[in-house]
């Protein structure tokens, strides 16, 4: 993320300085967390899937009870990124919406306007020196079970606990282990292996449908890869020939430890590196179809 004493912020429709944007006291995403969002990854100055991004974010806002305000969120965004200077590198963009200020009280009012929030900043370096080498996971010792776990909602303190916990592990990621044992998702990425040339990922029951799971998904079938969702264990990781985790800003990030025990052969594997490559040029193809002629 960026420095946040610097730079500008869309807030409700105008681009203001951050250290100068301020939301009340009483705003609902605050108080109760009642609010949604989405993270995109734009690449020089363009943001990649943006429509799927806002297609789950009217989706969860919908179930919530959430009006969207209208906002022209491709200008919205472009905007941003031009005044944060960001049209020449890779960036990420936070679409923030909460219900907006209101009573303190359980029950929404029913006459009430969302606040909507833009940030912006630099991709951090690292990623990329981490989509080279591979990362280590840790398995967490709890689940984000419920209904509201298919939805980007901002009660996120389970992803807060889980990447302290991955942290204190040296683990780029931690992975949410449910009480029979199976794997489900990571705190920020969806979990992906491959095993006998089979590309194998948890099925959407309870898990947040990735845009980028979604995307590697086509992109694998296209590839003429066999895409399968199934239920996975620790010992379905550890057993692995591959694995790798997606997200937005992470893309394609491959997996070469579980703590301290390897997986496949402890390094980045051919097929995660195709899968990466594969990727990246249907990111460049969208990206072009895009592009003003």
């Amino acid at each position: 993320m960026t420095d946040i004493r610097g730079g500008f912020v869309h807030l409700n429709g105008r681009i203001v300085p951050s250290d100068r944007a301020c939301v009340s006291v009483f705003d609902r995403g605050l108080l109760y967390s009642d609010g949604v969002f989405e993270t995109v990854r734009a690449y020089g100055g363009a943001p990649f899937a943006l429509s799927e991004h806002l297609k789950r974010l009217r989706t969860s806002a919908q179930f919530l009870g959430i009006r969207l305000p209208r906002c022209a969120w491709r200008l919205a965004v472009a905007a941003l990124l031009r005044r944060n200077k960001l049209l020449l590198t890779d960036a990420w963009v936070r679409i923030t919406v909460t219900r907006g200020a209101g009573a303190p009280t359980l029950l929404p009012p029913l006459r009430i306007t969302p606040t909507v929030i833009i940030t912006t900043g630099p991709i951090a370096a690292s990623i990329a020196t981490r989509q080279r080498a591979g990362v280590r996971v840790t398995l967490l010792p709890f689940a984000r079970h419920g209904f509201l776990s298919e939805h980007k909602v901002l009660d996120y303190l389970p992803a807060v606990l889980g990447k302290t916990i991955a942290a204190r592990h040296r683990a780029f990621e931690g992975l949410y282990v449910d009480e029979r044992g199976g794997l489900s998702e990571g705190t920020t990425s969806n979990l992906f292996i491959w095993r006998r040339r089979q590309l194998v990922t948890p099925p959407l029951d309870g898990i947040l449908p990735g845009v980028t799971r979604g995307t590697v998904m086509r992109t694998a079938t296209a590839a003429g890869v066999r895409v399968r969702e199934r239920s996975l264990t620790a010992a379905d990781l550890l057993d692995a020939d591959e694995a790798f985790l997606t997200s937005s800003l992470a893309e394609v990030m491959p997996v070469t430890y579980v703590d301290d025990r390897p997986v496949g052969s402890g390094h980045v594997g051919p097929r995660t590196q195709q899968m990466q490559a594969l990727y990246r040029q249907t990111v460049d193809r969208e990206l072009r179809r895009r592009a003003p002629k």
